[in-house]
């Protein structure tokens, strides 16, 4: 089941309107091609429903699903990999099954054990669960924020989906941008739970879960991973064999399906590792699928963007897969595709990959595998990213006394010419403040930036306090002394969750595809966190303990390779493809209607990045994202047409 929505009426005596769920589930059809069930309670004070996308006992129908006494009714988006454990132990307390769901579980698991059925689940979700008896609703998201799902209070009701677009459907329901949200946006290239950009519509975080009983909203964390790092817990080699284990039980259980099952393939360690743990327990070749992009007149562009294209087709021959690739061409399409990937986002995100993603994901699913694999969350995990072992550097040289670094050695650094030096004097000015060490690694738009950039100056002065308060917390959580560890736990609660997941959510689900992350099964999550730092960048490697646990499964050529980032060619796209809608979106004539930022300096900013003249990308493309957004949702003044559909962006590309 792929997309879930629902009316609550807080005061008994009202009803909800069965109309309006039925047009949310046509709103989220693309999250459940297979067809939808809606319910209302028997004093019509809630109506829900869902739709399927049919992954597990395809002749089970949709949901909701209800208990004996049909008292519990039950919708969710997502997948219980334990549920057949846990179904076994409820059928030994006398629950009687009528379907083989993993849906079923979470109906009698509510009634043995009431919310607390959550904290029993192994997987992703986003869960709906109304109690006739009490009048209770409970909604929850998983660990890791695999699933989304959002909710809205009016005077007298609440709403909910897995996507924006259905609360909207509601007349009551405003359409304004969230300040707040919009800071956190220009900042981190997101907004943290429980904001969105629309002014009264929130989400629920990783780990959380909505109760609603007698009028009374209560949100609480039921989960939050751990960080502990111990080196005398565990020796290395017995970390390698236990990380092994682990990695092979997160896999298996992801590979439940009735339906054809594959993974994405970037030619990567993590991916890779996904793909050959597959292999070594479905004893057959794996259905991979890799994005490249058109650059056959351009080898440089191509050497540079097209790494995980090649190291996909090294991996897949490697490994034995039927392998799949898509070329996505530098052309009219991506004026016509782009927009509508940024509508099916819900609210602007500053991540470039939503092209490749959704280009990926409609190969996959034009080639009948609706489920997809990934190696999402690892680099998190083991500290896969350049940033990890350079702050490392910053460390050692913060380790000198500030008088010397700041009144020699900085500006020697800054006059050097080299870049790694100039960054690092520049990084060094951050060591008393843990939030703008974690901004100088992580930031999108600078918050000392946003004061000649936004035309309100006193709502950008507040950017640096906001973003200080969502991060300051979460970087003190981690019981170690390097820096390193705290980049990773904060990236793993904030970044994955609602940025890199929401991506490869509302791609996948736009598709019709499902994605799932081995890498974040959460006693995974929580052993990796308790792993101490030179396990992960040891001997001037970085994830070693991932690529010691995959030796000899993985190509010796991929455990070596240098990191790539999962980027488009976007610059080039600005330039081209793309650009008719920065002059449209990022004119001064738009920007001054919708007021939020200065219009001679996004100009300037444009005009010197697609001139070349200086390099602007994380400035604009955030602005532009944010921009096609208001015209989608807020001024209304962009309309899209017909969905995109996998043939639409399979057909006029290069497919092996």
């Amino acid at each position: 089941m792929c997309g879930i929505f629902g009316q609550l009426k807080l005061q008994r005596g009202k009803s909800a309107s069965l109309d309006l769920i039925v047009q949310m589930a046509k709103c989220l059809a693309h999250r459940g091609p297979d067809g939808y069930g809606t319910y209302a309670s028997a004093n019509h004070q809630l109506a829900f429903g869902a739709g399927r996308l049919a992954i597990i006992d395809l002749n089970a129908g949709v949901m909701p699903l209800y208990s004996e006494d049909r008292q519990t009714v039950v919708v969710y988006n997502g997948e219980i990999y334990n549920h057949k454990t846990l179904r076994r132990e409820l059928e030994k307390d006398g629950h009687a099954f009528t379907t083989y769901t993993d849906t079923e579980t979470i109906v009698h698991g509510y009634e043995q054990w009431g919310v607390n059925v959550i904290d029993r689940l192994r997987g992703m979700f986003a869960i709906g669960i109304w109690d006739e008896k009490r009048g209770r609703l409970v909604l929850a998201r998983d660990r890791a924020g695999e699933k989304p799902l959002y909710y809205t209070q009016l005077d007298d009701e609440l709403l909910f989906a897995s996507e924006i677009k259905a609360i909207l459907l509601h007349p009551q329901v405003k359409r304004a941008v969230n300040p707040d949200a919009l800071l956190h946006y220009l900042a981190l290239g997101y907004a943290p739970a429980p904001l969105t950009m629309f002014e009264g519509i929130h989400k629920l975080g990783a780990g959380e879960r909505l109760i609603v009983e007698n009028g009374k909203v209560t949100r609480e964390t039921y989960w939050e991973p751990h960080a502990t790092p111990n080196r005398n817990d565990i020796p290395y080699d017995e970390a390698v064999r236990k990380l092994q284990g682990s990695l092979i039980e997160a896999v298996d259980m992801r590979l439940m399906s009735d339906v054809p099952i594959g993974a994405f393939l970037s030619g990567g360690v993590d991916s890779t590792a996904i793909v050959a743990l597959m292999a070594r327990s479905l004893g057959r070749p794996v259905e991979t699928f890799t994005v490249g992009f058109d650059f056959s007149d351009d080898a440089t562009n191509n050497a540079k963007f097209n790494v995980d294209q090649r190291y996909g087709a090294l991996s897949a021959n490697a490994l034995h897969t039927h392998h799949h690739e898509i070329t996505i061409q530098r052309g009219d399409q991506l004026t016509a595709i782009f927009p509508k990937l940024v509508a099916a986002m819900d609210e602007p995100i500053a991540e470039q990959a939503i092209v490749q993603t959704a280009y990926v994901a409609a190969l996959a699913r034009a080639n009948g595998v609706p489920v997809l694999l990934t190696g999402d969350s690892a680099d998190e995990l083991f500290l896969g990213y350049n940033h990890y072992r350079a702050d490392q550097v910053l460390a050692g040289y913060l380790m000198l006394p500030r008088w010397m670094r700041t009144g020699l050695l900085d500006p020697l650094l800054k006059v050097s010419g080299r870049e790694p030096a100039v960054k690092l004097a520049e990084k060094s000015t951050h060591d008393e403040s843990p939030v703008r060490r974690y901004l100088a690694w992580m930031r999108v738009t600078g918050v000392d930036d946003l004061n000649t950039l936004m035309t309100d100056t006193t709502l950008a002065a507040r950017a640096e306090g906001l973003v200080s308060a969502s991060l300051a917390g979460l970087l003190a959580e981690p019981q170690t002394p390097h820096f390193a560890d705290r980049i990773a736990y904060a990236s793993f609660r904030r970044w994955i969750p609602e940025n890199s997941n929401m991506r490869v959510d509302k791609m996948t689900m736009l598709m019709s595809t499902e994605a799932r992350a081995p890498f974040e099964d959460h006693p995974l999550v929580d052993y990796a966190f308790s792993l101490p730092l030179d396990y992960k960048l040891r001997n001037g490697d970085f994830k070693r303990i991932l690529k010691d646990a995959m030796r000899g499964m993985v190509p010796d050529e991929v455990l070596a390779r240098p990191k790539i980032g999962f980027a488009p060619p976007m610059s080039d796209w600005l330039r081209g493809p793309l650009r008719p809608l920065v002059e449209r979106y990022l004119s001064a004539d738009y920007v001054r209607q919708v007021g939020y930022f200065q219009p001679e300096v996004v100009t300037r900013l444009v005009n010197e990045h697609l001139e070349k003249r200086a390099y602007h990308l994380w400035t604009i493309f955030p602005l532009l994202v944010f921009h096609l957004w208001y015209a989608i949702y807020i001024d209304q003044s962009l309309t899209l047409g017909e969905p995109l559909t996998p043939a639409d962006l399979v057909a006029a590309e290069q497919v092996g």
